[in-house]
């Protein structure tokens, strides 16, 4: 039976050339598949930590928004509105 595939084969090799050839595209498909799913969990990740992180706590004397930056009161200490 091998011996009659050998013959096939060397009589018509294309079939094996393009079956090779298939296997190679779906093989070079998933790779990239892999790359861009890694990627986008990446990002989905990163994103989820630049909104999901705790504000920069106000230094004494920085403005504030709700008055003059060139008025600065005393350096008093603020809470925050979270633990209200």
């Amino acid at each position: 039976m091998s011996s009659l595939l050998l013959t096939l084969a060397r009589e018509n090799p294309w079939p094996g050339i393009a079956l090779a050839s298939l296997n190679f595209m779906v093989a070079l498909s998933l790779v990239g598949m892999s790359l861009l799913l890694t990627v986008t969990i990446g990002a989905l990740a990163w994103l989820h930590e630049l909104a999901d992180r705790e504000p920069a706590p106000l230094r004494c004397g920085e403005p504030t928004g709700l008055r003059m930056p060139s008025t600065t009161l005393g350096c008093t200490p603020r809470q925050s509105w979270r633990k209200f």
